[in-house]
Order: C-alpha cells, then structure tokens, then sequence
C-alpha cells in the first residue's frame, strides 16, 4: 500500500511540474496579434522623434516533442516623423510589400521547457528577416524556475548571453501567474555586437561595467494561463531601452525605445504538419549579422548598378569644385565610397579605363576606392601597383589607406602578401615600408580573434627577418621589426629575439637603434602574452652591459604593460644598485610621473610606482636636466568619463649632443583606450656635420703627434666615430607608419641644397609654379552595431570626411642673376620680386546617428556638424636684401567673402531605399523664422567713427557688438534665443562674426543639447572699396624719418592737428581743456623719474626698424600705422623700446612700450598707450635675489591707469585665480596687498623644485615645494648658485650646460664636477684633456713647475701649434713651437678668420679655439682651467673625464675600464718619460667628493 501511495505523489509531482513549464499542445494552433515599435529621439519627450513600427498576425503549431511552425500573417509597416505621438503612423506600401515576401513559407523552430533552439528557413530567406523571427521568438523564450519566485540566471536572447532577473506572481484563484523578466544588456557573457572602424581601440576588461556611456536593459512581461498540457503564454509585452550619453550628463541622452506586444487572439484546431521541403538551419536564437559591410546608416543608396552613379557622382564633384569647394563635397564623396564598396571588379576597371588618363577624375576615384575597404577595392589598388600605372605619390597614399582600412580575409591577406615581392614595390623604398608596415598592421587586425594566429600569414613577415638578419642592413631590419610590431602575435617572439642582445649571440653587433626597434616591436605582444614579454624586458634592463637607450626603452615598454607591485619593486631594487645614471635618473623619473597619474585605469600602477619610489635614495631627485628623463601631463574628467596623456622621454646619452625623443598622446573614453600619435626622434653625429673643418687633421703634425703620445698610454683606447644620422619615425593609432633613416650622404646632399640654392631658385624665377592639390579622405568612420529585442539593427555611427583644396601660381624675378655656384652670400645681396596667388580651402562633414539600419529602409537621429574655411591670399612681396628694404601687398578678397562657417543640425530621419526622394529630415529643434545675421551685421549703421575712436582704442571698445532678438512661437512651441555679431574695422576690411543659436524650451544646460542648439557661426570678410589692398613695408636700420613719431610738439602745432582731425568745435575745446590739464599734471611731476619721456626721442638716433602698415583704397594710399623699434644695447642699460602710432590722425604715438636691463639683478618694463602714450600705463619690474635664503626671481605689475574694461577684467581673474589655485592644491591666507598691483616670486629650492609666493588684491597664494618636470640646468645645490657670477646666469641654459675642468693645489676638478686631491710627480706630464674621438683635435698637458710645487705647467697641442704656458719670476710666460712671445705682442691670433685667440686676462693668460673644442683655457701659474662647449659632451678623456654626466663611474682610465681609485686614475693618465716616476705620486688624507 505504502509503494502505491509513493508512486501515486511521484507521479503528482511530475505532473504539476509540466503544468508550470510553457508549451503548446499539438493539438490546437495559436493565433496571436504581435505589434513592435521602435522610436529614437532625444531624452525630452516633447521633442522630434522617428518611429517605426512593425505588426502582423503569428501563428504557432506544435508539430512534434520540440519543433513548431510559425507563420507570419498580414504584416505591416508604418513610420512616423515627427512630434510623437500626435498623429497617427503613416503606412508604407513599399515596405510593407518587402516585408510581406520575408514569409512566404512557414518558419521551423525548436521549443523545449520555454527555450528556443535552432531556427529552420528556406535556403534564400535573408539573414533580416530571420532576424525579425528571432525578434517575434524572444518573447517566447523563459525559463521557469518552480522552487523560487525571484531568482536571477545567464539567459539567452536576441543581444545574447545576458544577465536576467524573475519575479514569478501566482494567482491560484485565476490559474494563472505573471512573471516579470529583466535583462542587463551591458552585463553579458556572450554579446552580440559588431564594430567597425574600431580595430584600434583598445577596450579595459578590468574597467568597472558602470562608466560606460552607452547603457541598455529590457523588460518583460507574462501572463501564462495554466493548462493541462502546461502553461501558455496568453500575452507578453516587452519595453527595451538603449541610451547613450556622449558627455555621461544625466538626462541628456539620445534615447531608443523599443516596445513589444504578442497577444493571443484565438487557438483552433492544429491542422499544420512538418513542412515537405528541405529547410536550412540558420542556428539559434542569437542575432546574426549579415557577411556584407552594412551601408552607412546616413544615405541610403541603391548599389545594384553602381557604375551609372559613380560616373555621375565624379562629374558632380569635379563640376562644383572648380572655382572653390562646394559645402556638400564631403557628403558626396562619402556617397561615393559606398557606391566604390558595392562595384565589382569588372565595374572597377571599367571606370579606370574610363578616367585613367583624365588626371582630376583619377584622383578622386583613387581615394574613394582607397578608403571603400573591400576584397574587391584592394585587388584593383593590388593590380593598379603591379601595372606600375600609379606614381609614388599615388601609390603611397592610396595604399597607405587601403591597408588600414581594407576590411581583413584569406583573399586580402593574400593579395597584400603579394605585393610585398612585388617588383613595383621592390623598385621604391618608400612602398616598400608603407607595404611591409601595413601588412603588418591588416596581420593584427585579422588576428584579432585569432589564438593563435595561423603560421602562414605571419610567415611572409618571419622571411622578410630572415632575410633582414642575413644581409646586415640596419634599414631592412628595421623595416621589418616596425612590420611584426604591427602585427603584435606572440609567434613572432622567436624572430624578434634575434634582434635582441642577450638572446642571440650575434645582436650585439647589431646597430643600437636595431636593438632598440627590437624592444620596440614587443609592444603589442605584450598585450596577448605580458609574462613572457615583461621576463623578457627585465632581463634587457637589468643587463648592464647594453647601451643605455636600449635599456631606458625596455623600462618605457615594462611600464606599459602594467606590471604588479613585486615586478615593480624588483625594477626598483635594479635602478637602486644602477651606476648609469642616465638610466637611474629615467626609471625614476618615469615612476614618478606615473605615480602622480590621474587615469582611473592605471591607478594599480600608480599605486605600486608610489611603493617603489620609497625604496630609491634621494640622490636620484635632484639629478640635472643632463639626464634622462620623462615629461608627463595627463587629465581625466570623471564627470565626463574621458581622458587623455601626453608624454615625452627624453633619452640622452654620453655620444650624442641631442637626447633621443619619444613623445607620445593617449585618450581615454569610457571603458576604452587609443594610442592617437606617437613620434620618434634620434638625431646623432649632426654637430660635426655643420660645423666647419677646413683643417684636415689626419694630415696635421698635430694629429701624428697626439697619436704618437696616446701609444705611451696604456691600454689606450680613442672613442668610435660617429655616423652621423637621422631617424625619425611616426605611429598613428598605435601602428606604424613611416619612418625615415637619413645617413651621412643624405644629409650632406641637402646641406648642399641649402647652402647652394641657385638651381632650385632658378627653376622657381624662370618658369614659376602653377598648380591644384585636391585630397579627399575619410577622416573616419567609427559603428557599434546591436540587436534591438524587434530583430532589427541598432546603430551607434560617427562618420567624417574632408576635402582640402589648394591652389597656387607663384612667379617670382631675382636681380642680379644667380650662377650655378652662387651660394647664401649672394642671395643676401639680390632683389627679389615674389608673386603669388594662393587659394586654400577645407571642408569637413561629421555626422553622428543613433538609427535602425537595415538595406531597405533608415529610421533614427542624425546629428550633422559642418565646417567650411576659406583662406584666398594673393601676396605681392618686394625684398631688397641689400638695402634691408621688404615690401609686401596682399588682397585678401575683392568682394563679400565667407572665411569660416561652422552648422550643426540635428534631424530625425526615415528613408527608404525605393522611394529616394520621399525621405523625411524633421529638424530637432524646429527650424525657426530665419534672418541673415550675416547681412545685417555688415549694414548695421553701429559702425564707429574713425575719427572719434582710434584702432588702439581696444581695450574700451574696439568692435561693434550687435544683439538681434526675434521670439517667435511657432505650432511646434519653438523658442528661438538671441542671435548676435561682433564686427570689426580695420585695414579697409569689415569683418562680422555672427552666432546664430536655435534652441527649444526644452532644451537643458547640457553639452548634447548645447551641440543640438547651436546653429551657425559665421566669419565673414567684406572689402570697404572696390579696390582694396594691404601694405606693410618694412625698413631695418632706417635713416629716413620722414614719418618718426614726435612726442613734443608746440602748442600751435597741436592745435593745427586738432583742426586736421576734427571740425567740430566742442571736440576742440575739449581738446584744449585736456592739453591744460596734462601740462598742470607735467609741471606737478617735473622732477619724476617716471614722466620723463623716452631718451631715444630727444636724442633722435636712427631706427633699427621701421614699419608701416598702410590700406590701399582705389590706389588712394592710406596709412593705418607706424611704428618704430629702437635698442641701445651695448650700454650699461640694455634697452629696447617700441613706438606705434595712427598717421590717419596724427604723428604722435599711441602705443608705446619699453624694457630695460638696470643691472645685472634687475630689468624693467613699460606700456603705455593712448594720446601721446599718457592715456593708460602698465609697468613691470623683474628681480633677482634671495627669498627664505634661497636664490628668487620676482616679478611686479603694477597698472596705474588702465581702461575700465581691463581693470573689470583684472578682478574678475582675482577672484578665478584663487579658486583655481586652490584646485590645484596651493594654500592660501587673506591678506590686504595693493590694489593695483600683481607680484609672484618663485624661489629655486632645488633643480627640480622651487617655492610660490602669488600676491593678488585681497589674498595671497603660496606653495613651498612645487616639483618641476624637468631639472633646471643650474648648480646641483643651492649654495652653488649664490657662485653665479650674476642673477642672469641663474637662467642661462648655454653657460651651465658648458663643460668646466680645473687645476689648482692639488684639486682636480673634472667637468662632471667631481673633485679630489692629488699630487703629482715632479717631471711627468699628466694628460688633462684630450678630443678622444678619431679626429684627435687637442691634447692639453699639465705638470708640476721644477722651480716651486705650488706652480704648474701647460701644453697645448692643436692646429700644428704647441702652446707652452708656465711661470717665472712671478710672470705667466707663453711659448708657441719653442719661441717665446713677449706680452706686447699679445693677443695673439692664428689664420686669417681669427679662430684662435690667445690674450692677457685677469693676470694670467687666455686663450680660445672653438673650433678644435676649446672654448676657454685660462692659466695663471696656480691654477689651470679649461672650458669645453656642449657639443663636446661624451667625446673628452684624460683627468677631466669623459663630460658625461656619469660622475659615478668617472675614474676611467685610457683602456676605458674604471680605476679603483682617484690615484690609479690619475696615475693611469701620466705620459712615461725618464724623468718621471709613477711611485713619487700620491694622494693627500681624504676621499673624492662631487660638490
């Protein structure tokens, strides 16, 4: 009994459990009403929208356990454009008759427990109609959970895989229950997405789900009736929204929202069977794309027959561009490349044969089918470069495009690894690296969602390495390390490592900028195996042995791949033990920087950077602005959730004067990051490249004697030459580019270029240049395309192309006559007649949508931003170089001339293919009554008289500023705000810019809604005569002063002035009663310093430049200015003054400014402007000195008198400047200072750091340790500058980057600033300095005098000359070449140009030799001092060391090695001879110190 009952509850159970799982019975067919609308707008509810809307009637039969037939009955489809929903929706025939034949035959699917499974169709139904089932299945799909009411699972769905929460509601009484069903569309596990345009975007996988700007979620609703086959779903309505934000501002969002209805209307008797015909498995429920790139979802186009329209559309383009660039010429080119997408190859040739040889059509058929991005386009451009029938300019930059933009696939793959063999290619360098790096580039798209990638597309990359290694030379293996850079797949590591010192045997041979590129190439890697690249970084770092670039570009790379705390701190312990210190002072620059980062995604590196720049000594913070080091600047807008980075390295080294440069920019949106730019400098050897060597040194007594000497050295070692280069290289969008390596010919050729320019300006003078660039580019296209619950396509889409235009006719005369071998210095004496007509123009078309885009028909938002700038010059230029004499005439235009215009517009859109001119653009806002701002602005009647106000009248009012008011209510309820102009004149020219705004009631203070509003913003040019030009003549060093400004005049010819400029009699009695009161104020302050009027003026001295400006009206010529600039500088008070004045009104000046050197501490500055420059007056004074024991600058602006507007301005900024200091973190106190008076002192309290001390009106902002980003090149340590030998010094970057190396009482000083005592042999000549590198241009000697040890003595040898310098009876004596030279015959020069100098000073002698790398030797009998400039740096040996920078490691001996100690290194450098021995040397109690 007890068994019966168990089975009898089992068998309950069983049943109720199938009572609650949703199903169908096989013996009844329901027929439900389905309805989806879809409408897409603004957040704002009252504005424009564009809907769409989907119904029809579905029928549902069981036909066995799993599969169901649905049949989809009546379908319709309406659209609606407009306010919604205040009329009804608009049927569409059209599309409703397309729609109808997507269903000819019932649909097949799977259907188990509320799951929907595989979806079965006819083999030709389209990709979009399945998809509309899928939209109709969705909302059939549930998962029934009968232990829970609320639970949450991973659910299936049209957009995928995603998160969903139920609510199950049970009403026993009606046999019924509602279940609510919610998806989180941005939390999914499997999303179905697609992008486009969006390959180099890097998204963060560790970025929080809430910073996105684009947010979706759907709701559903069931009502299920229980049955005894189960629960059927009696009615489902579903509600989904899609935003997006693009500034992440609450309510300002553009808005789609989706809603659906299935209700069931009636069941009859199941008469439907499995259908007899073969149906094809189109898989589950899951959206699918189609395999065709969808038309661009801003026109829609009908591309069966493309070639009639792109025919038409080339005429178009070439019509309306003809005289200047028409506004729709970027949206027709757009046009273009969608119909270049849907050609085929026989359409493709078809137009090449056609257009081929007419040169302006060929152009814009290139850079269409460029950027179209097809198998098919890249096959034609592939064909094009094997006929070799493009020109290396076409060839580069159409293939450059192609290969970025192509999209990627076994035939493309292929065809791009043709053309690396191919012999076109072969033939030009340059096609040779845009092929190579862009093959590497479409490798790394195509292997995006490959792991891992296949062998046989990264091989052609591994040959061209092969190759590369096996021929040595340094441009092929670069070429093809920036090639598997691109690429960025972990299977080229092996290949890499052959390139990398420490990995292969043979790299170390290899050229440093190979190294370097091969660290390089590991960037992307990184990004797909980062243990394996950071191992191998670490090792490359740590390994002391290598150059110190290669080194500091491992740590650059290290970083990159956010590394963890402990790899961090190992880094750290590595730069604490480092010696180099060019390579300590950049690792711990770069942490420091990057522990001060403000992105959200790196703040786990900055994190660990703070840890381990706590482990690294203080030493390495006030290193100098000799070394390396890392300038950063980055910002992050939280509200905004966007961001960006800037930063340079700065890599130096001991060989080369110029550091290396890596700079590099970096945005942030949301949950994703770009690489925008980087560029790459190196520049090597180029000093000795310019500097002049007439002397040939190898063959110099000199040179045979200084390597004679060096043998005596042991272990001697001179320093490689150098092969002076130039690399330089460019990443856009983290792929690169181009790059350029200039070699030592390359460079000499364009140095001859330049210092001989006769045959390039010959060619310029004699048969002038003509000709027009038209280039138009798809400046981008961006598309993030997602299913809506309907089963249609939802697009997010950025699209921009420009067109620049650039016409020249530039003719040109030059007398006398250049020869061939005329070099600068003739140039410099000729007349030069220049005329050119230049036109240049852009226009750009942005357009952003949030639309449904399918083939046959658009429904959404599109926000379209025009700009349009115009610059037309037509310059006549007259330049007398032998008289200083330049005259210039310029017409800008001859008529109303827009320069600039900028429209934005946002429309809500529907079109349909078949019916192309019934397309609907609502305005979002509604357009409002308009008026031409433009018109009225040039003739407003506001137009200031000239007489009345002067052109230096601007700070009070220097335009005409026009408010224009027009309300206007319109049935839309449209608020229309003020538009407004600004008009200026001047120079013959009015000028408007005019601000037209459109805006609705609605509208909020939001940045989207601000891009919405904003109509139009015009710049507009419009001459005041028929015939007007500009004229500005400049004269240098003018003697004639037939217009000078004049600051006295007597009254009589004051008042004759006054008559000239005015005929009304109240203005000249006003003039009169000023002229009083100014000579009542002069009497007052006779005896002021401050009134006295410019000494250059009294004393009339010539000009050192004289310009004037004039207008040219009707050939009438009118002069607008003149001015003056004067300079007493070799006095005891520098001083530079400027004078302008209006000849219009008189000769008097209205602008006067001025500064002055006082002395050596203090300088002070001038303006002054108005009636004879006594209006208005601004005074400056700038001071060094001592601030809290520290050396100061400070600096003082006091106005004592200034407009009314100006000192408006001045305490408007008193108040932003606290606020914002305070931002930035300065403290602040309230303080009483004086009003009209600003001072700032910033104090040095380190190289690297210094003090604030800001004094505003009524507070005062200070900081006491604000870091530098860059080390200031002064002393190493306060105390040091108070040495300078002035305040001057504290700024000047030359003097303190010269080397500096002395002897004196047994101090040796080395330019590194190393110091230590030793006392030398008696009789051995020790080398001080020497030129190590192969030219062995000087070698400076010094010994112990035999008559005193106090005494020392000196030879020089360079330039065939032995200098002997040593003292005797208390006299400095000179020996040049064994004779003595009395002191009357000093100075003393060698060769005509004076290059050696040897003189008297400061009781001792001096002398110079720039060109050999003295720039100063000083001798006084105790003291020897010698200076070298910068270039020198790295390429010095002997006691003074190497100027390095690396006084850590600066006892090195001949050989190179380091000495272990100062009396071995020293020792090392004594030149043997039988008098000297090595054991007489030692060294006095104490240590080597750096001071």
């Amino acid at each position: 009994m007890r068994g019966i009952v168990f089975v009898l509850l089992i068998t309950l159970v069983g049943s109720q459990k199938n009572d609650n799982e949703p199903g169908f019975s096989n013996l009844k067919s329901y027929l439900y009403n389905y309805t989806g609308l879809i409408q897409i707008g603004l957040e704002d509810g009252d504005l424009e929208k564009s809907v769409l809307k989907l119904s029809c009637q579905v029928k549902i039969s069981r036909v066995s356990q799993e599969d169901h037939i649905l049949k989809v009955l009546s379908p319709q489809v309406e659209e609606y454009n407009g306010k919604w929903p205040r009329d009804p929706t608009l049927k569409t025939p059209i599309l409703t008759q397309k729609l109808d034949l997507c269903f000819p035959e019932p649909f097949k699917f799977e259907y188990r427990r509320g799951c929907i499974g595989n979806i079965y169709a006819l083999k030709n139904v389209s990709v979009e109609c399945i998809n509309i089932i899928r939209g109709i299945l969705n909302l059939l799909q549930i998962s029934v959970n009968e232990t829970e009411s609320v639970y949450e699972l991973q659910e299936d769905g049209v957009g995928g895989t995603c998160l969903t929460k139920y609510i199950v509601q049970e009403d026993k009484a009606k046999n019924e229950s509602t279940i609510s069903r919610t998806k989180d569309l941005n939390n999914c596990t499997n999303k179905v997405m697609k992008n486009i345009g969006m390959a180099y975007v890097r998204p963060c996988p560790t970025c929080p789900l809430n910073i996105t700007n684009t947010r979706g979620a759907v709701a559903f609703n069931y009502r299920l009736k229980y049955m005894d086959t189960g629960a059927l779903i009696t009615h489902v309505d579903s509600r989904q929204v899609y935003t997006i934000s693009p500034f992440n501002e609450v309510g300002s969002t553009a808005v789609m929202d989706t809603r659906q209805n299935l209700t069931l209307i009636e069941t009859t008797t199941n008469q439907d069977k499995m259908p007899g015909i073969l149906l094809q498995n189109y898989g589950n429920i899951h959206y699918q794309f189609p395999e065709d790139l969808p038309q661009m979802a801003l026109h829609l186009i009908k591309t069966d027959n493309p070639e009639p329209r792109m025919v038409e559309m080339l005429e178009w383009l070439i019509q309306e561009s003809q005289l200047q660039l028409h506004t729709e010429t970027p949206a027709k080119f757009l046009e273009l490349i969608e119909l270049s997408r849907a050609a085929t190859p026989e359409v493709l040739e078809s137009l090449w044969k056609q257009f081929a040889d007419r040169q302006q059509y060929r152009r814009w058929l290139l850079s269409a089918v460029a950027v179209a991005g097809t198998t098919n386009t890249f096959t034609f451009l592939k064909q094009r470069i094997h006929e070799e029938s493009l020109n290396s300019l076409e060839s580069a930059v159409t293939l450059t495009l192609a290969f970025h933009l192509t999209k990627t696939s076994s035939l493309t793959l292929k065809a791009a690894a043709d053309l690396i063999t191919c012999p076109g290619v072969q033939k030009s360098s340059a096609l040779r690296i845009v092929v190579d790096l862009g093959y590497g580039a479409m490798v790394n798209r195509h292997c995006a969602d490959f792991r891992p990638c296949p062998a046989e597309i990264l091989q052609p990359l591994h040959d061209l390495a092969a190759g590369a290694v096996s021929e040595g030379h340094e441009e092929d293996m670069v070429l093809v390390l920036k090639a598997m850079g691109n690429a960025g797949e972990p299977g080229s590591i092996n290949y890499i490592k052959k390139f990398l010192p420490g990995f292969s045997s043979t790299a170390h041979a290899l050229p440093e900028n190979v190294q370097t590129e091969a660290v390089l190439a590991l960037r992307k890697i990184a990004r797909k195996q980062a243990p394996e690249v950071r191992e191998i970084l670490f090792q490359i770092f740590a390994n002391h042995s290598l150059p110190s670039k290669v080194r500091m570009v491992a740590c650059v790379v290290f970083f990159e791949t956010k590394p963890s705390v402990p790899l961090v701190t190992a880094l750290a312990n590595v730069v604490q033990r480092e010696r180099n210190l060019q390579v300590a002072s950049f690792a711990y620059s770069h942490m420091k920087v990057l522990a001060t980062g403000k992105i959200p995604q790196l703040y786990d590196l900055s994190a660990a950077c703070r840890v381990a720049i706590m482990l690294l000594s203080p030493r390495l913070e006030k290193l100098s602005i000799r070394y390396s080091s890392v300038i950063h600047i980055d910002g992050f807008y939280r509200n905004y959730r966007a961001g960006a980075i800037g930063r340079v390295y700065l890599m130096n080294s001991p060989k080369t004067l110029f550091p290396s440069v890596l700079a590099k920019m970096r945005g942030y949106y949301a949950t994703s990051a770009m690489d925008i730019a980087e560029v790459r400098f190196d520049l090597e050897g180029l000093a000795d490249i310019f500097r002049t060597q007439d002397n040939p040194f190898a063959e110099s007594s000199t040179y045979k004697k200084i390597r004679a000497l060096g043998k005596l050295l042991k272990g001697w070692k001179e320093l490689p030459s150098e092969k002076p280069r130039l690399f330089s290289s460019l990443k856009l969008f983290s792929h690169d580019i181009a790059f350029v390596l200039v070699d030592k010919e390359l460079i000499e050729k364009a140095t001859k270029l330049v210092t001989q320019p006769a045959e390039m300006l010959t060619a310029l003078f004699q048969n002038g240049i003509t000709g027009r660039w038209t280039q138009p580019i798809l400046a981008g296209e961006l598309r993030h395309i997602v299913p809506t619950c309907v089963g249609l396509p939802l697009e997010l889409g950025l699209y921009s192309a420009s067109v620049a235009d650039v016409s020249a006719k530039v003719d040109g005369k030059i007398f006398p006559s250049l020869t061939n071998d005329s070099g600068p210095e003739q140039l410099l004496k000729a007349s030069l007649l220049l005329s050119a007509d230049i036109n240049s123009s852009v226009s750009t078309h942005l357009v952003g949508v949030m639309a449904i885009n399918t083939p046959h028909f658009q429904s959404g938002l599109e926000f379209h931003a025009k700009f349009h700038a115009s610059i037309p010059v037509k310059l006549d230029a007259k330049i007398d170089m032998k008289e200083e004499i330049f005259k210039f005439e310029m017409t800008p235009v001859q008529k109303q001339t827009e320069l600039l215009g900028v429209r934005t517009k946002c429309y809500a859109v529907s079109r349909n293919v078949d019916e192309p001119n019934s397309s609907l653009m609502t305005p979002v806002p509604p357009d409002m009554i308009g008026f031409d701002i433009l018109e009225q602005c040039f003739g407003s009647s506001k137009v200031r008289s000239k007489r009345q106000r002067s052109m230096f009248d601007i700070a009070s009012r220097a335009f005409t500023y026009g408010l224009k008011e027009e309300f206007h209510h319109s049935q839309r309820s449209a608020l229309c705000s003020p538009s407004s102009y600004i008009k200026l004149s001047s120079l013959g020219y009015q000028t408007c810019l005019t601000m037209k705004e459109c805006s609705t009631v609605f509208f909020k203070d939001a940045y989207l809604h601000r891009f919405f509003g904003q109509c139009e913003v015009k710049l507009a040019v419009k001459p005041e005569a028929a015939r007007t030009k500009i004229q500005l003549e400049v004269q240098a060093d003018s003697k004639s002063h037939s217009n000078t400004i004049h600051l006295r005049h007597t009254e009589e010819d004051e008042d004759n002035e006054d008559n000239e400029s005015s005929s009304y009699e109240d203005q000249r009695a006003k003039r009169k009663k000023w002229k009083t009161e100014v000579k009542k104020e002069a009497a007052k302050t006779k005896k002021s310093k401050g009134t006295e009027l410019p000494k250059f003026l009294r004393h009339n001295k010539s000009s050192v430049l004289v310009a004037d400006l004039r207008a040219i009206q009707n050939e009438k010529k009118i002069t607008i200015f003149h001015l003056e600039l004067h300079n007493e500088l070799h006095t005891s008070r520098p001083t530079v003054q400027v004078f302008v004045s209006d000849l219009k009104e008189s000769k008097r000046p209205k602008l006067c400014a001025g500064i002055s050197i006082l002395d050596p501490q203090k300088a002070e500055g001038y303006l002054k402007w108005g009636r004879d420059c006594r209006d208005y007056n601004i005074a400056t004074k700038v001071e060094y000195g001592w601030f809290a024991g520290y050396p100061a600058m400070q600096i003082k602006v006091d106005w004592l008198r200034v407009p009314p507007r100006l000192e408006a301005a001045a305490s408007g900024l008193s108040t932003f400047v606290p606020d914002m200091a305070c931002r930035l973190g300065l403290s602040q106190r309230e303080q009483k200072n004086p009003s009209q008076q600003t001072s700032v002192v910033v104090a040095l309290t380190s190289p690297r750091s210094c003090a604030l001390v800001l004094k505003l009106h009524n507070v005062t902002l200070y900081d006491t340790n604000i870091w530098l980003p860059l080390p200031l090149p002064v002393a190493q340590h306060a105390e040091d500058l108070a040495m300078q030998p002035h305040a001057w010094s504290f700024i000047s970057f030359i003097e303190n980057l010269k080397g500096r190396c002395s002897v004196s009482q047994d101090t040796i000083t080395t330019f590194n600033n190393v110091s230590f005592r030793y006392i030398m042999p008696a009789d051995c000549y020790h080398v001080l300095v020497q030129d190590c590198r192969p030219e062995l241009k000087f070698l400076v000697r010094t010994k112990k005098a035999e008559q005193s040890t106090d005494l020392i003595m000196a030879r020089i040898d360079f330039a065939n000359l032995e200098v002997d310098m040593y003292s005797s009876n208390g006299l400095e004596k000179l020996r040049i070449n064994g004779t003595e030279i009395p002191p009357e015959n000093l100075p003393f020069t060698f060769n005509s140009k004076g290059d050696i100098l040897i003189t008297h000073e400061k009781n001792g002698l001096s002398l110079k030799a720039p060109e050999v790398g003295i720039e100063n030797l000083f001798y006084d009998g105790r003291m020897l001092m010698i200076q070298v400039p910068f270039s020198m740096t790295g390429k010095t040996c002997g006691m003074c060391g190497r100027y390095d920078a690396e006084y850590e490691q600066e006892y090195k001996m001949p050989s190179g090695n380091e000495a272990k100690n100062a009396v071995s290194f020293a020792q090392s450098w004594i030149l043997p001879s039988e008098s000297c021995t090595k054991e007489s040397a030692t060294i006095p109690r104490g240590r080597a110190n750096r001071y």
